[in-house]
């Protein structure tokens, strides 16, 4: 998306920070350049020195003399009616302007589109303009990392930090489906941020959340801030998508439709075998119309391999080879993509292709250190190649990385069976109840939790806790349980193997 300002025989392209005369290219330095867009795209206004200074150089003490310099700049280069200077208020772009957002070139990606606008600064506190910039600049990296979604750059949302538009017209102009919005104040000891995810053409708040730290209690508060809000507002936003297909219900949706469908299969059923099987074949339809999309590949390939170990798949020839080939496709297709091999990575290792898979996921981490699933896997991997107390490490700085994050409870699960392995039980039942808490349908955290109060000594309760895991899923087995827990849990089970349809072991 570019946005684009025209006035006279120029045009100033915002996201390629570029000014074209005749197009030819002019050259600016970066504070010429802001200050000429912060001009330019509020020319309808009278801008005062206190409001360009904090808009081009935010948050910076610097003499007042820089604005009649880079005045003085640019009319050399624009004119010298270009800019007024109004004694007493301030300046004004004085050439007629108007501007166009053109979307990219046609193409067969159908993403959503999201625009985070500039984090609005309440008070007069300078120093909260750097944590604003930041935000803004960290939330939208954070975005672009997100499958499925096209993010507008920073320097085409800064254009109108300032605009009297309203939220309906600014969507018009980038063509986008969602924005976040948000802002930062100063509350006694702390700071506040507040942040909206709204529908860009109606106004409508789909979700908002607000967020408290104290700056001596971080080393790094933007980063804290930061990831907090996307922590909760990928899962938000990923809901907003799946309502947005089921309300349009075309008859031959796009392969992202099906790919997001597959994601509303889990967020809907947890990681149970109606959810794991819909979502499974969701992203089936979703290969079938593009097998190019790697993504859909991955996450395909490490949704069989799981469904296999926990049982919810037999362990066929066939399967193995299906959920391999679509690893294996999925790194041929989009090696450079973090999320793809992150998934593609974990399917190896859980079909026992455990250096094919570290490498993968290895490769997953210096492309994005921060994709906690990716952690997590990796971490898991270590466990496996019996470096035990290492990949529980890893695993939970995954999950700190995304405290909110849809899979945590699948996460758990597995760090509770691997505390029992490195035979610390009460930690294990720990794991496992925060398990059941965060997702209650998930029948294996119940397993994990009578397995470590069996080797706690309490076995009437860990019969009881078997007892819930069968309520979920009747059709439990004691074969099941040896595919996802091992063979010594699942002989510890047996022994208390409950009928309590009549009361019989």
């Amino acid at each position: 998306m570019n946005l684009s300002y025209f006035f006279d025989h120029f045009e100033l392209r915002a996201d390629e920070r570029l000014l074209l005369r005749n197009a030819q290219a002019v050259h600016l330095g970066p504070r010429t350049f802001d200050f000429l867009l912060c001009l330019v795209s509020n020319h309808q206004k009278v801008l005062s020195k206190d409001e360009i200074l904090q808009t081009v150089w935010p948050g910076m003490v610097v003499e007042e003399n820089n604005l009649t310099v880079q005045t003085s700049a640019l009319r050399k280069i624009l004119g010298s009616h270009a800019i007024a200077t109004l004694t007493g208020r301030g300046y004004q772009f004085s050439l007629p302007v108007s501007h166009t957002a053109s979307p990219p070139p046609p193409s067969e990606n159908k993403h959503s589109t999201i625009a985070v606008m500039p984090f609005k600064v309440l008070g007069k506190q300078s120093d909260l303009h750097f944590l604003a910039d930041g935000l803004l600049e960290d939330v939208i990296a954070l975005l672009a990392r997100m499958s499925g979604f096209l993010i507008i750059s920073q320097s085409t949302t800064q254009a109108y930090e300032n605009t009297n538009l309203g939220l309906p017209e600014i969507a018009k102009q980038l063509q986008v489906q969602y924005t976040v919005l948000g802002s930062v104040r100063r509350v006694g000891d702390l700071i506040r941020v507040n942040v909206q995810l709204a529908n860009a053409y109606t106004g409508q708040v789909l979700w908002s959340g607000r967020f408290e730290s104290a700056p001596h209690h971080s080393h790094d508060l933007q980063e804290d801030i930061a990831r907090g809000v996307l922590s909760e507002l990928e899962p938000e936003l990923i809901k907003a998508e799946i309502a947005h297909i089921r309300r349009q219900r075309p008859k031959n949706p796009d392969a992202w439709a099906h790919y997001h469908e597959a994601l509303g299969a889990l967020a809907q059923h947890g990681w149970s075998e109606i959810g794991l099987r819909n979502a499974r074949h969701q992203l089936d339809n979703s290969i079938e119309i593009d097998p190019q999309f790697g993504l859909a590949q991955a996450h395909l390939s490490l949704l069989t391999a799981l469904s296999r170990n926990i049982g919810l798949l037999p362990h066929s020839d066939e399967i193995q080879a299906k959920a391999l080939q679509a690893a294996h496709k999925a790194i041929e297709l989009d090696p450079g993509n973090s999320e793809v091999m992150g998934y593609a990575g974990c399917a190896l290792c859980d079909l026992g292709h455990t250096q094919q898979g570290m490498v993968t996921l290895q490769a997953a981490l210096r492309l994005n250190p921060s994709n906690a699933q990716a952690q997590v896997a990796h971490g898991a991997a270590l466990v496996m190649m019996n470096e035990l107390e290492n990949g529980i490490a890893q695993m939970r700085l995954g999950m700190r990385i995304s405290p909110n994050d849809r899979r945590r409870g699948f996460w758990l699960w597995i760090l509770s069976c691997f505390l029992l392995r490195a035979e610390r039980p009460e930690h294990a039942l720990e794991e496992a109840r925060n398990a059941i808490q965060h997702d209650t349908r998930f029948h294996l955290g119940h397993v994990a939790q009578a397995a470590a109060l069996d080797r706690l000594g309490k076995t009437e309760l860990a019969q009881q806790a078997l007892i819930q895991a069968r309520t979920i899923r009747p059709a439990l087995s004691i074969e099941e349980i040896a595919h996802s827990h091992g063979k010594k849990i699942a002989a510890r089970m047996a022994l208390i193997w409950f009928d309590h349809s009549n009361g019989l072991n």
